[in-house]
Order: C-alpha cells, then sequence, then structure tokens
C-alpha cells in the first residue's frame, strides 16, 4: 500500500510541475509504472525506469530510488532482486556517492556467475557498473582491470552488444586519462562491431561522441567537428541525454579553443537545457557557473556581470504572479556565495573598484548567514517540530477524558525522540555528504597538481637535453675537430704534452657530453640499454688497456626500467668503478655482471691487489663520494668489498634489496 501511495504521489507531483519533458520514452515507462498492478508488476516496470538512469532527472529518481530497493527485498525473484540492488546503485552514483553504491553491487557479482546463460545478462551490467563507480572517483587503473577482464569474457561468449559496450567504456577511460590514441583503436573496434549488430545504437552513439572527445585532444578540430556531428543525432535517437550533453560540452569547448564563441556558446547553452531535464537545483548552478566563465574567458565581462547579477536576485518565491512566468530567485545563501565571487571577481578585472569593494561586502555578509545558518538550521528544525508536536497534543488532550493522560504524555514523549532522532540523523548525513564532496574535489586537485608538476618536469628535462646537443655539444664538437687541425711547430716536450692533453679533454667532454643527452632524451632507460651503452664505452677503453681483459655479463630474466635520472646514475658509477679497476688494481681481469628478476644488482669485480684487511676505501678524493652520492639521490647503496682470493668487487643495488 505505501508503494502505492509514493507511485500516486509522484505522479501528482509530476503532472503538477509538468515533470513529464524529459525524454518520450521515459515519460512511457512513467505511465506504465503509474498502471502497474502489484509489487510484482511495479517493480517490473521501476526496473524499466530505472535502465534510463543517466536520462532521469534525478528528482524523480529520488521518489523511485527508495521504493525499488524496498519491493526488491519483498520479491522472491532472485534476478529482479540483483537489479533492484543495480538501480539502487546507480540512484547512489547519480548523486556521486560511488562507494556506497559499489557496498550494493558487488555482493550481487557473485550471485551472477557470467558462466550462467540465465544471469550472464545481469553479470555484465553489474561488472561495467563496477567498472563506472571507480572511474567516477578517478581509479582508472582498477576500473581498466575490470573492464579488460570483461571484454575478454564477452569474446569469449560472442557477446557482441557487450564487446561494444566494454570498448566504448575502455575509449572513456583513456580519454579521462587523456591519452586519445590510446582510446581510438578501441573505437574504431566499437564501430566495426555495431556494423553487424542489429541493435546497435547504444554501441555507436556512445563510441562517435567519444571519437569526437578524443580528435579535440589532439586539436584535429575539423575531425572533431565531424564526428560530433554524426554523434549528436544518434544521440537523439537514442534518447540519451547524458550523452547528447556531454557531446555538446566536448563541441562548447572545441569552439572556444578555435575562438568561435558564438558557435561556443550555443553548445554550452543547449547542454545547459538539457541538463535542467535531468538535473536537480545545484547542477544548475554550476551550468550557471560554467556559462558565466565562458563569457569571462571569451572577454564578454558585461554578458557575465549581468548572468551573475541575475542569479544574484533575491525575493518571496511565495509571492503571487498574476498568470506571469515567476521571477527566479537566489535567497539560499550557499548558492549566493559562489555567484557572488565570481562577480566580485569580474568587477575586479574590469577595473570597477567601487562595485568590487560593495561585492567584497556582500561577500562577506552572504558567507556570514551561511555559517549562522549551517550552526542554527538543524536546532531551529526540531524546536519547530517540538512546538508543533505541543499543540497537537494539547488539542488531543482536550478531546480525550482525563482517564487517558497519561497514555497521552507518553506518546508525546515517543513521538518526541522520534522527530529528534531522525533530525539528527539527516543533519548528520548532509554533514558526511558534505564531507565527501569536499574530499574528492581535494583529491582531484591532488592529481591535476600532481599530473602538471609531471608534465613540467618533463618539457624542462626535454629542454635541458636539447639545449646541450645545440649548443654546448656543438661548440665541444667544434673545439675538438679544429684541434684535430691544429699544429705547432717548433714546441718542446712540455707544450705537445699539454697540447695532447687538451685534445684528450676535448674529447672527453664531447663523451660525457653524449653520455649525459642520451640519458636525459628518453623518460625511461632498461637495464640492456644500460649495459649496451656500458660495453661501447669498454669497447673504446680497450684499446687504452690492451693487457687487461674487460667482461661485461648479463643475467636478466625481467628488463627493468629505471627512471632517466637513476640510470644516469648507475651508468655513472658503472664507468668509475670500471676505471678504478683499470687504474689502481693491478689486475689482468675485469668483469661487470649485472642481475634483474623482481629486483636487481650491478656488480665489477677485478682479479688485483684488492684492499688490505679489515681496511675500508679511501674516500678522500673524488670518484668515491661521488659515487656514494650518486647511490644516495638514488635510494640505493654500493659497497666496496675485498675478495678472500684477491681483488675487489664493488656492488651497486636497490636499497631495498
Amino acid at each position: 500500500m505505501l508503494v502505492r501511495i509514493l507511485i500516486w504521489l509522484h505522479f501528482g507531483l509530476a503532472v503538477s510541475t509538468n515533470a513529464y519533458c524529459q525524454t518520450n520514452r521515459i515519460d512511457g515507462l512513467l505511465q506504465q509504472v503509474h498502471a502497474a498492478k502489484g509489487n510484482e508488476q511495479q517493480l517490473a516496470a521501476l526496473l524499466s525506469l530505472s535502465e534510463e538512469y543517466q536520462s532521469l532527472n534525478l528528482d524523480t529518481f529520488d521518489v523511485y530510488g527508495p521504493v525499488i530497493k524496498l519491493l526488491g527485498e519483498k520479491t522472491s525473484n532472485a534476478r529482479n532482486k540483483s537489479l533492484a540492488q543495480l538501480a539502487y546503485a546507480n540512484w547512489y552514483f547519480r548523486w556521486g556517492w560511488c562507494d556506497s553504491a559499489l557496498v550494493f553491487i558487488e555482493p550481487e557479482i557473485a550471485k551472477n556467475p557470467v558462466s550462467n546463460a540465465d544471469t550472464r545478462e545481469i553479470y555484465f551490467k553489474l561488472r561495467r557498473a563496477q567498472s563506472f563507480y571507480h572511474g567516477a572517483k578517478s581509479r582508472y587503473a582498477t576500473a581498466l582491470q575490470i573492464m579488460y577482464e570483461l571484454v575478454t569474457e564477452a569474446e569469449r561468449y560472442q557477446d557482441t552488444l557487450n564487446i561494444g559496450l566494454c570498448s566504448v567504456t575502455i575509449a572513456s577511460i583513456r580519454l579521462a586519462m587523456e591519452k586519445p590514441a590510446e582510446a581510438k583503436p578501441w573505437l574504431e573496434k566499437a564501430i566495426a562491431i555495431a556494423k553487424d549488430y542489429r541493435d546497435s545504437l547504444p554501441i555507436v552513439a556512445g563510441a562517435w561522441v567519444n571519437k569526437g572527445m578524443a580528435y579535440s585532444l589532439e586539436n584535429k578540430y575539423d575531425s572533431a567537428d565531424a564526428c560530433l556531428q554524426t554523434a549528436l543525432p544518434l544521440c537523439r535517437q537514442l534518447q540519451n541525454l547524458n550523452f547528447e550533453a556531454t557531446a555538446l560540452r566536448v563541441q562548447s569547448n572545441m569552439y572556444s579553443k578555435q575562438k568561435k564563441y558564438t558557435e561556443a556558446e550555443t553548445a554550452l547553452l543547449q547542454m545547459m537545457a538539457i541538463r535542467k531535464r535531468t538535473g536537480n537545483a545545484s547542477i544548475l548552478v554550476e551550468d550557471n557557473a560554467e556559462l558565466i566563465k565562458f563569457y569571462t574567458n571569451s572577454g564578454q565581462l558585461d554578458k557575465a556581470i549581468a548572468l551573475c547579477k541575475f542569479n544574484l536576485k533575491t525575493g518571496d518565491t511565495n509571492a503571487p504572479t498574476n498568470g506571469q512566468a515567476g521571477e527566479v530567485y537566489t535567497n539560499e545563501p550557499a548558492v549566493r556565495i559562489t555567484f557572488l565571487e565570481l562577480l566580485a571577481g569580474l568587477y575586479k578585472q574590469k577595473g570597477d573598484t567601487g562595485d568590487y569593494a560593495l561585492t567584497l561586502q556582500e561577500l562577506v555578509q552572504a558567507k556570514d548567514a551561511f555559517y549562522e545558518q549551517n550552526s542554527a538550521e538543524a536546532i531551529a528544525s526540531l524546536q519547530s517540530n517540538y512546538e508543533l508536536q505541543v499543540q497537537q497534543n494539547t488539542i488531543l488532550r482536550q478531546q480525550y477524558d482525563l482517564q487517558r493522560k497519561n497514555f497521552l504524555f507518553y506518546g508525546a514523549l515517543v513521538v518526541l525522540l522520534l522527530v529528534l532522532t531522525g533530525g539528527l540523523a539527516a543533519f548528520s548525513q548532509y554533514k558526511k555528504r558534505q564531507k565527501l564532496l569536499a574530499a574528492a574535489a581535494l583529491a582531484d586537485q591532488q592529481n591535476r597538481t600532481t599530473l602538471a608538476i609531471k608534465n613540467a618536469e618533463e618539457q624542462e628535462r626535454k629542454r635541458i637535453a636539447s639545449d646541450l646537443h645545440d649548443n654546448l655539444g656543438a661548440y665541444a664538437a667544434s673545439m675538438a675537430s679544429n684541434l684535430g687541425y691544429l699544429q705547432i711547430p717548433d714546441a718542446d716536450e712540455k707544450v705537445n704534452t699539454a697540447f695532447t692533453e687538451l685534445k684528450s679533454n676535448s674529447n672527453a667532454i664531447i663523451s660525457q657530453l653524449n653520455d649525459t643527452i642520451w640519458a636525459l632524451k628518453k623518460d625511461a632507460l632498461l637495464l640492456t640499454a644500460i649495459s649496451d651503452r656500458l660495453k661501447n664505452f669498454i669497447h673504446q677503453l680497450q684499446r687504452s688497456y690492451p693487457t687487461i681483459q674487460i667482461e661485461v655479463t648479463e643475467e636478466i630474466a625481467a628488463d627493468i626500467e629505471l627512471p632517466a635520472s637513476q640510470a644516469f646514475h648507475l651508468y655513472r658509477m658503472l664507468q668509475e668503478a670500471i676505471n678504478n679497476a683499470l687504474k689502481h688494481s693491478k689486475g689482468t681481469l675485469v668483469q661487470v655482471h649485472i642481475k634483474a628478476a623482481k629486483s636487481w644488482e650491478a656488480r665489477v669485480t677485478d682479479n688485483g691487489v684488492g684492499m688490505p684487511a679489515n681496511s675500508k676505501p679511501d674516500l678522500g678524493g673524488y670518484g668515491l663520494p661521488g659515487m656514494q652520492q650518486r647511490s644516495k639521490e638514488a635510494g640505493w647503496h654500493v659497497a666496496w668489498i675485498s675478495l678472500p682470493e684477491g681483488g675487489t668487487q664493488v656492488l651497486i643495488a636497490p636499497t631495498t634489496n
């Protein structure tokens, strides 16, 4: 009976507020919900409605979400019970409560194995939702892992629909990671699959939207525009308002990049109109704020100021309108703060110091009102409920005889306790939701900051490598070349020795510059690449030490990749260890051994005189302290080991070995 009351209540609200204006499909499904008889019929109708969760107005979902959960708990149909949990989780997902949504669906995955043909469809829906929820929290690695497993399973069972949908979802995650080149092959695969599939509209609509986004990220605007022009009619045919709004948002961003501000504004306004059909008040606030920022970026400050003022009107929302369209008022302090902050920035940018000062003053007042309201709001609500209850109890006590006085008194206390408990629970839920939203915003900002720093470091590393090659490298090469042609007649032995040393030093500068540029030009280097570079160094060095044999051996089960800075440190440390062995060991054999599996280590061993017993290496020069400093910066340890059979071994390995 409660379910019927909720459905009739929503139907009345929908008619009175003209809510039946989302999509034709949703309007038809709402009619079926209203006409359904009995719990099972009502649940089936609501599950069909919840399939449109991306386009469903959030106010409508707020009414039916709890009803779906209630009916799902009552049904004995295992399939509908799992689908009810998925629908309820999607309601949470629309509010941004992704971790809570995961709690609802993950137990259902085990109940619907992919190996069972009767439950396979539900399994794919649950797992794709699981990936969506992780992706919405920027846990891209987890989301991709789920989707790769899922597309493999879909291919195993030759499920064309889910192969296409999974391909589009993988591309969406790659685009969220700003990797359009990795997204496009998946989109091509989805479009190719859709050609041979009858009900391909959900696949191709999403694929063309994402393809337009990929080209826009690559600044290929003509290709992006062509894809979006293909996508928009498909989205409208599919009646997926989220797809359509996303396509318009991408189109607006694309036009803004090209400084086509008129077209960008048109697309942005169309997107906002769609958001009004699916969202709530907070979403409308964000869209208006986005439009204000667009006007600001495009230099239309007067339009931006006018829109701010329009969204800052205050008044009596209950005042009669005399048959005219009602004014839109913004009395809520939290909403006013958003637009006042934007307006203050606009006045400052325009140089209007008078209005800037007045707006700042109003902003301070709005913030004071917001803090005061949030601290007193719950208490005022409880006090109002209490006073109302007291009045009702007084009337009831006057209507009943004195023999029931005690019963009414205790009844009033129970009701008051329930009201207090409900009010406190509601306030606690509100605070929790605000904390989650704040944490999500902070995490997003931290991710953006980390990515920006990484990109800046990468660009600076490449710039330094280019400057070394084009400037210092060119001068050093020129100097070495000119020294080769230079001759000093009648020079004594001292001058010839100095001249020979000068040519040797110039060649050494070029060699070390080449090593530095080699490391800086790469994002990371494999151990085999470092070993190959070392072999080339030894080949050039061998000519100066014909009586000493130098060997390089490898035992690399897993080719580990080192960041460029660490790779350069390892190469220089091995060079120094080899030079020390050649110059000071008095041996006839130097062996370099590089080993890698789960971790790695490098050893340089000679068969020379070794170090005296119980002695430590001399760190008074530059070479060995330099090796120690490099190992410290890289997070490694370096050790000099005197071997029992004679000779010395230098060991370099990560500290975690």
